[in-house]
């Protein structure tokens, strides 16, 4: 009788072969991710979606300049607020420039809709709404209160009137 043969190894452990396969599946999934990312940053709305983003960016950056502005022209003036934008440059705001928002094509030289808060106004009430930027066909006002935070809200009251501030935005930011 021929004694049973004991089965040795010979190429590669299972060990092996799995820890393989594994690493060709995780590069699999890395070039599928590349083209994919590749292919959706040449899409027009992808960069659209970008260059909305980095307006409303700048945006926001003007918004808190103006506002600083804002709280220097209140110090040199026993508290009180400008009359208008026009008033902060060159002495409190060095670059009229930021007077105008990224996203305003017009020929206007101030894009900030400004509300002169009276003595008694609350911290909550809005001092600058920028009505420039619109996302998927949808206007989002940007609004800054009294107090310097900036509100962006999710969706747009369809039914204010021209001239009012959004009353209650429902997100921010």
């Amino acid at each position: 009788m021929i004694p049973p043969q004991i089965p040795t190894r010979q190429g590669m452990s299972c060990w092996t072969v799995g820890l393989l396969s594994c690493l060709g599946a995780i590069a699999l999934v890395i070039v599928g991710m590349v083209v994919l990312l590749v292919v959706v940053s040449r899409r027009p709305e992808f960069k659209q979606a970008v260059s909305t983003g980095v307006q409303i960016a700048q945006c926001q950056q003007n918004m808190h300049e103006i506002y600083a502005a804002i709280d220097r022209y209140r110090q040199r003036n026993n508290g009180k607020y400008p009359k208008n934008l026009n008033e902060l440059v060159p002495r409190y705001l060095a670059d009229a420039g930021k007077l105008k928002c990224p996203a305003d094509t017009s020929a206007k030289p101030v894009s900030y809709r400004y509300f002169q808060p009276g003595p008694d106004t609350s911290d909550t009430a809005p001092l600058l709404q920028c009505d420039h930027h619109s996302v998927m066909n949808q206007k989002i006002p940007i609004i800054m209160l009294k107090n310097g935070q900036i509100l962006r809200p999710s969706r747009v009251e369809t039914n204010r009137r021209a001239g009012e501030p959004a009353s209650r935005p429902s997100g921010s930011r």
